[in-house]
């Protein structure tokens, strides 16, 4: 990680980004989520697991920490914003491609996953427009849902060891990268 992501200032704020983006397009999906039908076979799992869901969405530290971390309608907004949106669609299928090429098994299913799990944050974020459109309810699959929530725990995990690693980064790459004081206690929520 210090080789691939803490030496380089851009790379760790696309980490918070890349956080804050799907961290976005959970809570935008709060509702369906919670709604959701968690299936795993065994009943007191199933609520175990919409329990967790429900602690996960609605824990009063993650909302104050992160009421509107940015206005995605606001992205598509203006005479490139559509041309803009289909243009990161095209590089995300090409990246979802390129998944098939690695030729580590683990890192491809890993990847595979995490790419999937961007994939539905783009999904539920392009979605709505900042609108609510009553007559097309947001749907995922089971496997959409599943891939959001690791690739979120997978990226408040990478937050937290930046946070936690915060004076040795700010050494390598000579500026303030940590997170904010209270957000460790959110990033161990999550």
């Amino acid at each position: 990680m210090k080789d691939r992501v803490l030496k380089y200032s851009d790379r760790v704020k696309n980490l918070y980004f890349t956080f804050l983006f799907v961290l976005r397009a959970v809570t935008k999906a709060a509702d369906y989520l919670e709604q959701a039908e968690y299936d795993t076979g065994n009943p007191s799992e199933d609520l175990k697991t919409q329990s967790l869901v429900k602690q996960l969405l609605y824990n009063p530290k993650l909302q104050a920490a992160c009421p509107l971390p940015f206005d995605e309608a606001k992205l598509w907004q203006g005479q490139s914003g559509p041309e803009l949106k289909q243009q990161i669609q095209k590089q995300f299928r090409n990246i979802s491609a390129l998944m098939d090429c690695v030729g580590c098994e683990k890192c491809r299913l890993w990847g595979k996953l995490q790419v999937h799990g961007l994939g539905t944050a783009l999904k539920i974020l392009f979605s709505v427009d900042g609108e609510n459109h009553v007559d097309q309810p947001l749907q995922l699959q089971r496997n959409e849902v599943i891939a959001l929530v690791n690739l979120l725990n997978r990226l408040s995990e990478s937050v937290n060891l930046v946070h936690e690693m915060g004076p040795t980064v700010e050494k390598i790459i000579g500026g303030q990268v940590s997170a904010p004081s209270d957000q460790s206690s959110i990033l161990q929520t999550v």
